[in-house]
């Protein structure tokens, strides 16, 4: 039995995952912004830690104050005269280096929630902006913020009927049409946007039951200022949070795709297994066969 006392034994208490862009706080992970990323860690880690050769990948500071590091350094490797990526373990430089970086991954991980909110803000005061007065851009947001709102109506689960399915299809579409309209950039104070789906059945249909949804003019309405207006802090949250969703979104696959194309090592398989050289075996038997009898095949005809 050890005797090995569990307090004695290192627990990983500090680490920056740059593949991911992450800090992790005693177990705890935070992603790291985009711009305090470009603009204060690397700057901090360069040129000792990360350089324009050896990559940083893996900074892990532990409770016993020792650290390890990764880097990723790009090379030829002579014996097939290809470019690759090989990971290495990085050499051990002084404790009180380490500790500056554990340090200052600290301080960047209480940061980030503050960070994140300043940069929410700086682009909802840039989406506001947009949206404080009426113009064909107001107009095109209005309208995308609308589309966007009635996705639901349209996912296979939806629980609408066809008929009302079919009000939504019909709504979109007029939607979509808004920039057709001559008002669109002549005077978009009065463009006229459809009815909706519910307005129809609750309000409209019950005036006149007869009339189909869509098809007369008085279910299109000029959306006044004072509508748009009402409206934007919505819309501007909505384009917010969409935006940064979707440039987080494409930088975590700009991420996955190097992983892709530039695989580490340790994960490339250098030869093949006894499985695999039977299969390759029996594939390239059969080819040959099938060849073999079309030859035979032709030679006989």
């Amino acid at each position: 039995m050890s005797t090995q006392n569990s307090a004695d034994i290192p627990v990983l208490q500090v680490q920056l995952d740059t593949v991911n862009q992450e800090i992790t706080y005693n177990g705890a992970a935070k992603v790291i912004p985009e711009s305090y990323w470009k603009d204060t860690l690397l700057p901090f880690l360069y040129p000792l830690w990360d350089s324009d050769k050896d990559k940083l990948i893996l900074f892990n500071w532990f409770t016993n104050d020792t650290y390890y590091a990764k880097r990723r350094r790009y090379r030829k490797n002579f014996s097939t005269s290809q470019f690759e990526w090989v990971d290495y373990e990085m050499e051990q430089l002084s404790t009180d280096e380490g500790k500056a970086v554990k340090d200052k991954l600290i301080e960047s991980y209480y940061l980030i929630d503050s960070l994140e909110d300043q940069e929410f803000n700086q682009e909802l005061a840039r989406m506001y902006a947009k949206t404080s007065s009426v113009s064909p851009l107001t107009i095109r947001l209005a309208r995308n913020f609308l589309l966007s709102e009635t996705d639901w109506a349209l996912a296979p689960d939806s629980q609408l009927s066809d008929a009302d399915k079919a009000k939504y299809i019909t709504y979109r579409q007029k939607l979509r049409d808004i920039t057709d309209q001559t008002e669109f950039s002549t005077n978009a104070d009065i463009v006229k946007f459809p009815i909706s789906p519910e307005f129809y059945s609750k309000v409209y249909s019950v005036d006149f039951p007869d009339v189909e949804y869509l098809t007369t003019d008085n279910q299109f309405m000029p959306t006044s200022r004072h509508y748009l207006k009402l409206f934007r802090d919505k819309i501007a949250n909505y384009l917010t949070i969409k935006s940064l969703t979707e440039t987080n979104y494409f930088d975590i696959l700009l991420s996955e795709y190097g992983k892709v194309k530039n695989p580490p090592m340790n994960d490339m398989v250098d030869e093949l297994t006894p499985e695999q050289v039977r299969t390759h075996k029996d594939f390239l038997e059969e080819i040959i066969k099938k060849a073999q009898d079309a030859i035979d095949n032709e030679e006989g005809s």
